[in-house]
C-alpha cells in the first residue's frame, strides 16, 4: 500500500511539474511567440550541461544511499551531510565555470552573443540544483513533503507568469520566473532538516568517500542529458532555420513528458524499495517487483504512445496556434519514446541502479548518447526539426535494447514482456478509432477531449476482453481493499 501511496504522490508531483508549463504554454506561445520561447529553451539547454556537472550523480546516488541506511539514524545523518557537502562544493565550482564560460562566449557570433544576457540569468538554475535535497526524502520513501511544498511553488509560478509576462519583451521575466521558482521550491525542503537531521562532528565526515561513486553515476547522467538537451542546443546551430526550432522541439518534448510523468513516477518510487530489498538479500522480491512494474508501465505507455501519435498535429493547432504545427508533427514522431523510456526506466532506474550495476547502466545511456549525437549530425541537416526527433527515437531504442541484453540472465525476458502483444493490439485499435476521428473533426479543444475519452474507453474495453495482466492486478487490488 505504501508503494501505491508513494506512486500517487509522485505522479501528482511529476504531472504538476510538467503540467505547470503546459498550462502556460498556450498563453506564452501567443505572447512570447516561437522566437521568445526559443530563447528560453536554447539558453536553458546550455545551462543544463553545467547543472549536470553541479549535481554529478548525486540525485540517484543520494537516494540510493539513504535507502540503504535509512534504519540507522546516526549513519543516515552522517551520510546526508557528507553527500550534501560534496554537492555544495561541486555546485559552487560549476557556477564559477559557467559564469566564466558565458563571459568568454559573449563575442561569439550567433546565438551566444545574441542571448548572452539571458545565459547569465540562467545561472539561477545551477543555484537551484545546489539547494536540491529531494533525494534525501525520496530515499526515505517520504514523497509527501516534496509534493506539497513544491506543488505550491509550481502553482505560484503559473500565477506569476500570467501577471509578469505580458509581451514579447518579457523573455527575461519568463527565464527568471522558471529559475527562481525552482530555487524557492528547493529552499522550502530545508525547513524539514532542523531537528530531523543532526549535524555530526565535522571530523567524522568523509566527503571524498562519495566522490568516486557519484562520478560513476555522473557518467550515465551526462550521457542521458546529452540526448535530452543536445537536440535543442544543436537545432539553431546546425539547421537552416531560427531559434524558433528550439521552441518547437521544447514544446513537443514537454507534451510528451506529460505522458512520461505517469510512467517514470513509478521508477522514482520503486528505486528505494528495490534497493532496500537488495540490501536485505531478497532477490525474489526484487525480481517480482520488476515484473509487476514492467507490466504496469507497459499498460500505461502503450495507449499514451498511440494517443499522442494520433492527436499531436490537430491538438497543437488549437493549443499553441497554427504557427506551432511543426511541434504537433514532432509529437507524432516522438511518441514511440513513451514505450522505450518506460521500459528503460524499469530496467535501468528500477533494477540496474538499485542492485548496484552502475556500469551496465552507464554503458546503456552512453550508447544512447553516442547514437543520438552521431545521428543529429546526419539527420538535423537533412530533416531539421524532424531529424532531431528521429535521432531521439533511435537513441532511446538503443538504450533499451542494450539494457534488455545485459539483464537477460537475471530476469526472465518471457515474464518481463509477457502480455506485451495485448497492450499493443489494444493500442493499435485505439489509434485507428481516434485517428479517424481526428481526421474528420475540426481542431478544437472539445474535439480533442472527446477523442481522448473515446480512446480511453476503447483501450480499456480491449484490455479487459483480452484479460491482460494489468486488469487482473487491478481486480486483485480492489478485492484486497474490499476485504479489509
Amino acid at each position: 500500500m505504501q508503494v501505491v501511496k508513494n506512486y500517487l504522490y509522485n505522479v501528482f508531483y511529476q504531472l504538476l511539474t510538467v503540467l505547470a508549463p503546459l498550462i502556460t504554454m498556450t498563453y506564452l506561445s501567443h505572447v512570447l511567440g516561437a522566437d521568445g520561447m526559443g530563447v528560453q529553451a536554447w539558453t536553458n539547454s546550455v545551462v543544463s550541461y553545467f547543472l549536470l556537472f553541479a549535481t554529478l550523480g548525486i540525485t540517484l546516488y543520494g537516494q540510493r544511499e539513504i535507502a540503504y541506511v535509512r534504519d540507522d539514524r546516526e549513519l543516515r545523518d552522517r551520510r546526508f551531510w557528507e553527500i550534501q557537502g560534496l554537492h555544495t562544493m561541486v555546485s559552487l565550482l560549476a557556477i564559477a565555470i559557467y559564469v566564466v564560460f558565458v563571459y568568454m562566449m559573449r563575442h561569439v557570433p550567433g546565438e551566444f552573443s545574441a542571448n548572452n544576457h539571458q545565459l547569465y540569468l540562467q545561472t539561477w538554475v545551477i543555484v537551484s540544483g545546489l539547494l536540491d535535497i529531494s533525494w534525501y526524502f525520496m530515499g526515505l520513501e517520504d514523497f509527501k513533503k516534496t509534493v506539497v511544498r513544491n506543488s505550491l511553488v509550481k502553482i505560484a509560478m503559473v500565477v506569476l507568469i500570467f501577471i509578469l509576462v505580458k509581451s514579447a519583451d518579457d523573455v527575461d521575466n519568463y527565464i527568471l520566473l522558471l529559475a527562481l521558482t525552482q530555487v524557492i521550491g528547493n529552499i522550502t525542503m530545508w525547513f524539514y532538516i532542523p531537528g530531523k537531521v543532526k549535524l555530526p562532528k565535522l571530523s567524522t565526515l568523509n566527503f571524498g568517500h562519495h566522490l568516486l561513486p557519484t562520478l560513476g553515476l555522473f557518467l550515465p547522467t551526462i550521457a542521458t542529458q546529452i540526448y535530452l538537451q543536445l537536440n535543442k542546443t544543436m537545432l539553431p546551430l546546425f539547421a537552416s532555420g531560427s531559434i524558433s526550432l528550439s521552441a518547437f522541439y521544447e514544446n513537443a518534448d514537454k507534451i510528451v513528458k506529460v505522458s512520461l510523468a505517469l510512467v517514470t513516477a513509478m521508477g522514482t518510487v520503486m528505486l528505494p524499495r528495490v534497493a532496500n530489498h537488495y540490501a536485505n538479500g531478497n532477490t525474489k522480491a526484487v525480481n517480482d517487483a520488476i515484473y509487476k512494474s514492467m507490466d504496469f508501465v507497459t499498460a500505461m505507455a502503450a495507449p499514451l504512445m498511440f494517443g499522442m501519435m494520433a492527436l499531436g498535429p490537430k491538438m497543437s493547432i488549437w493549443y499553441m496556434g497554427p504557427n506551432f504545427l511543426p511541434a504537433g508533427w514532432t509529437i507524432t514522431i516522438l511518441s514511440p519514446i513513451a514505450l522505450f523510456i518506460a521500459w528503460s526506466n524499469v530496467i535501468g532506474t528500477q533494477y540496474l541502479m538499485p542492485v548496484n550495476r552502475t556500469r551496465d547502466f552507464t554503458i546503456s545511456v552512453t550508447v544512447g548518447a553516442i547514437v543520438n549525437v552521431l545521428l543529429n549530425f546526419i539527420f538535423i541537416p537533412l530533416w531539421s526539426l524532424y531529424g532531431a526527433a528521429v535521432a531521439t527515437i533511435i537513441a532511446e531504442f538503443a538504450v533499451t535494447l542494450y539494457q534488455v541484453y545485459v539483464i537477460r540472465h537475471q530476469l526472465e525476458l518471457g515474464v518481463l514482456f509477457h502480455g506485451l502483444w495485448k497492450y499493443l493490439v489494444a493500442g493499435v485499435v485505439m489509434f485507428a478509432v481516434i485517428a479517424t476521428m481526428a481526421w474528420r473533426m475540426p481542431p478544437f479543444p472539445t474535439s480533442t477531449v472527446v477523442q481522448i475519452a473515446v480512446g480511453v474507453v476503447v483501450y480499456v474495453i480491449m484490455v479487459i476482453l483480452m484479460r491482460a495482466n494489468f486488469v487482473l492486478t487491478v481486480q486483485g487490488f480492489i478485492k484486497g481493499r474490499l476485504h479489509k
